[in-house]
């Protein structure tokens, strides 16, 4: 009899180990260790984010780059060389193409409650400064405070989380609220608001569209960020655990800021407008 309620419980035992590995088991950390390489999301045409340069055949942006120093730094830690391998996607897609396994990662992207339920979504990777694009006949001091006054006409995109932002830092201004960011330029353009709200990527590319058309780009102080997550699958526990510890780690070194300022100026943005505060 004890012969064999000892078999059992070490059989239970074994059962619950073999489910324990189960659980603490890592697929995505596995598939990369095994296979040498690391897929991630790449967006043809998304201007600074990923594009294909057609010259050389090479993925350009800041989301490769990211990429690239993961896949270094994975190369280090898992003690074998892992490269990285770029797949197309799309905005539309890129979730269900982390679901599927066709990508391992998209490195950037707001982590809205949708993308939470569906994603493992570590982070943030990087924070991007909320910013202005004045019309030509606005000026302010370049603070929040000045900014949060009833004559100021502030224009933002409908649900967004620079919507949101610029409400809850300057909640005194007159907010108007547009269907896409083309209705919210022509708004500034044509003196319905003295300022479009955007992140800090949007206001270099709106300047250098249309440099003689808007005033300045501020970025109101104290300067404030809305951070990007990196998108994996849920059950990636120990690629959660690794890419929460190097976005700190890469962000307060400023190595990241580093690649954004690099991919900026390689796609042409003048950085010196960006305040030193901006950390990216």
């Amino acid at each position: 009899m004890r012969s064999t309620a000892l078999k059992s419980i070490i059989a239970a035992a074994g059962l619950s180990l073999a489910a324990y590995t189960s659980a603490a088991a890592d697929p995505v950390w596995d598939r990369i260790e095994s296979s040498g390489k690391i897929v991630c999301g790449a967006i043809p045409n998304d201007k600074v984010g990923s594009w294909m340069d057609r010259a050389t055949g090479k993925w350009e942006g800041y989301e490769i780059d990211l990429c690239r120093a993961m896949a270094t730094d994975l190369s280090k830690d898992m003690g074998k060389e892992i490269s990285p391998e770029f797949r197309e996607t799309s905005w539309k897609t890129v979730v269900l193409d982390v679901q599927s396994n066709k990508i391992d990662i998209w490195p950037g992207m707001s982590a809205t409650p949708a993308r939470e339920k569906a994603l493992s979504m570590v982070g943030p990777m990087y924070g991007l400064a909320f910013c202005g694009v004045a019309s030509k006949t606005f000026q302010s001091d370049g603070t929040w405070e000045a900014l949060n006054k009833p004559e100021v006409k502030i224009a933002t995109v409908t649900g967004t989380s620079i919507e949101t932002a610029f409400k809850k830092f300057a909640p005194n201004a007159t907010h108007i609220t547009l269907a896409e960011y083309a209705d919210v330029t022509l708004a500034v353009q044509s003196g319905r608001a003295d300022l479009m709200g955007a992140d800090a990527l949007r206001c270099l590319n709106v300047i250098q569209s249309a440099p003689n058309i808007f005033g300045a780009i501020t970025f109101p102080t104290p300067v404030q960020s809305m951070g990007s997550s990196a998108g994996i699958l849920k059950s990636a526990d120990r690629l959660s655990s690794w890419l929460k510890a190097w976005s700190e780690k890469k962000q307060s070194s400023g190595e990241i800021k580093a690649i954004f300022v690099k991919v900026l100026n390689q796609a042409g943005f003048d950085t010196s407008v960006i305040p030193p505060e901006v950390q990216f």
